[in-house]
């Protein structure tokens, strides 16, 4: 039978019911237990004969003469219930049959037992329909070839793989944990813009809207960095903020143009100070949530019960390709790229060029959990420099399983040389860098009036997530991540 069909059936059930004097969409419903609560106490209810009500959906329905076995799951579990002719009476029990499918979300009351198999069972007394399903339930949604097909309904992903659920509620509590943590050490949780007039505070293309009522172009942040520096001009010393930022980019296992961001930030601290928060936070959050210092993950064993290493980009350009930052000039450091098979463009600054490399041949082995420190100068605008290589700042990068799921600065608080950096970067986007920092005058008058030496950190959410899950791309554990539309065809 064609889906329209199915759907016109249903929406006549929803029609004969309300003629019935059956609302089918009622607002107040009556639940005594959770499914999860009446698994927990079934053999003291069992006991004691009282009746109870659940709600749920009807995952699955198997007639047997004058009786049905109905099984219903809620947010917390699936459980089974009895609908016998003789106990309901022959009217209930052929509503039932006349207007009830799979997809519908019942309420049931009645007593629990246990069956001859051992299964505990609610037998109903009296029933209603709370939620009438105009569509069917997929038959083969288990299995399902087009994974895009998961995402783009993910109400149905939820419903049929308990992996998938897991994987959110799993989502959840390493946020929470992560939260806490900060909250644990003094900082405190605050808010600040999404609409920006300028995206600031990462090297990264944005997305752009306008204002009508101030006729203003407006940009959807990229990064919450230099509002939560004005925090630390303005005198509170430790904030952080969970949220999203917006990246006009690609998409690929990494990456989504929406994305869930930690950002932190710490007066009187260094990246030094930063690096052993970062170690012990990680370390803290695998152990509350997985009860463990080790992950399984596709590279392999992760173990963060171990001291993270920490190896400076220099280093790691010399040991897999062969090269020294400090000494190789741009115009060779670009032929070494290109004989690596790395596109490279005459706008590609020395530092860009230098972080594409470094991609593609030292971080792909890099599993352990490891900080990856002192980058090149003309890709952190943000970071103070090294006080012995000014051509590099004090930064890092937390490595996991080769893929970065933290960054980190000395925050640049000079407002002189901050003008400077921000000056080259403008530079470079008139050479063609889309992503280049712009010139944020009103951030550099907030430092001019004063900011205290900060260490601050971004950690990637989703990242982190992706990880300690064991899920292959960032679409798996972002509930409804960013797809392509689907062409429907009249």
């Amino acid at each position: 039978m064609a889906l329209e069909e199915i759907r016109k059936i249903k929406i006549n059930k929803v029609e004969r019911l309300r003629k019935n004097g059956a609302e089918p969409y009622p607002a107040l419903v009556e639940r005594t237990h959770t499914i999860a609560e009446a698994k927990d106490d079934f053999e003291n209810l069992q006991n004691s004969g009282e009746t109870i009500t659940i709600v749920g959906r009807v995952v699955s329905r198997r007639e047997h003469g004058g009786s049905i076995f109905i099984n219903l799951i809620d947010g917390g579990g699936e459980f089974q219930t009895y609908l016998k002719k003789d106990i309901v009476g022959e009217a209930v029990f052929q509503s039932f049959i006349d207007f009830a499918d799979v997809g519908d979300f019942l309420e049931v009351s009645g007593k629990p037992f246990t069956t001859k198999k051992g299964e505990p069972t609610l037998e109903i007394n009296s029933l209603r329909i709370i939620s009438k399903a105009i569509l069917p339930m997929p038959e083969k949604w288990h299995g399902l070839k087009d994974v895009e097909e998961r995402f783009r309904k993910r109400y149905l992903d939820l419903i049929f793989n308990k992996d998938v659920r897991t994987s959110f509620e799993l989502r959840t509590k390493i946020i929470v944990a992560v939260r806490n943590y900060f909250i644990d050490h003094g900082f405190m949780e605050v808010e600040t813009p999404i609409l920006q007039p300028l995206a600031g505070g990462a090297l990264a293309r944005p997305f752009k809207t306008h204002m009508n009522d101030l006729d203003l172009d407006l940009y959807l942040r990229v990064a919450p960095e230099l509002y939560l520096k004005r925090l630390l001009v303005g005198g509170f010393e430790r904030v952080f903020e969970i949220g999203k930022d917006f990246r006009n980019e690609g998409m690929d296992r990494e990456h989504n143009p929406e994305f869930t961001m930690l950002e932190a930030y710490a007066a009187y601290r260094d990246y030094n100070w930063m690096m052993d928060f970062i170690e012990s936070l990680f370390r803290k959050v695998v152990k509350e949530v997985f009860d463990t210092e080790k992950i399984e993950t596709e590279k392999g064993e992760i173990n963060f019960g171990q001291p993270f290493p920490r190896r400076t980009f220099n280093d790691l350009l010399k040991e897999h390709a062969g090269v020294d930052y400090d000494e190789i000039s741009e115009a060779d450091l670009k032929i070494k790229a290109a004989d690596l098979g790395i596109k490279v463009e005459d706008k590609m600054s020395k530092g860009l060029v230098a972080d594409e490399i470094y991609k593609k041949v030292a971080r792909p082995g890099i599993i352990q959990p490891t900080f990856i420190i002192n980058h090149p100068l003309d890709i952190s605008p943000l970071a103070k420099k090294m006080p012995t290589n000014p051509s590099h700042v004090e930064r890092f990068q937390l490595l996991l399983g080769a893929m970065e799921v933290a960054n980190a600065f000395s925050e640049l608080n000079d407002p002189i040389d901050q003008r400077e950096r921000f000056a080259t970067q403008e530079k470079n986007r008139d050479r063609g860098d889309e992503e280049a920092h712009r010139m944020d005058n009103d951030f550099i008058e907030a430092l001019e009036y004063g900011m205290p030496p900060a260490a601050g950190v971004g950690i990637g959410i989703d990242r982190l997530v992706t990880l300690l899950t064991g899920a292959h791309t960032l679409r798996e554990i972002i509930l409804f991540p960013t797809m392509k539309p689907v062409k429907i065809e009249e």
